[in-house]
């Protein structure tokens, strides 16, 4: 598997509204999710979701993440004894 994108965090303080991006980068293998699988994860379909997948496990389960200019809202996160899966559907609002 190639980790070949590079991954942000935003998150948005809780007390002024305002986000803020992470300074941390994190290479991660991006796949775009099909009828099927997200039908299997999630019970319904969104257009624009994917899931990405990191080498090391991370504990970021909430807020919204970048990838080559896209920006993404995190929906469900899960954690193996080998990395972490976040699975995102495309947001096109503010940041």
């Amino acid at each position: 598997m190639r980790y070949n994108k590079r991954l942000k965090f935003i998150t948005q303080d809780s007390q002024t509204g305002e986000y803020a991006y992470h300074d941390t980068v994190y290479p991660v293998n991006v796949t775009s999710m099909g009828i099927k699988s997200q039908t299997a994860v999630f019970g319904s379909v969104k257009q624009g979701r994917v899931s990405v997948r990191f080498q090391n496990k991370i504990s970021q389960r909430k807020d919204y993440f970048v990838i080559d200019g896209q920006n993404y809202q995190i929906e469900q996160n899960s954690t193996t004894d080998r990395g972490t899966t976040i699975y995102g559907v495309e947001y096109h609002g503010r940041l």
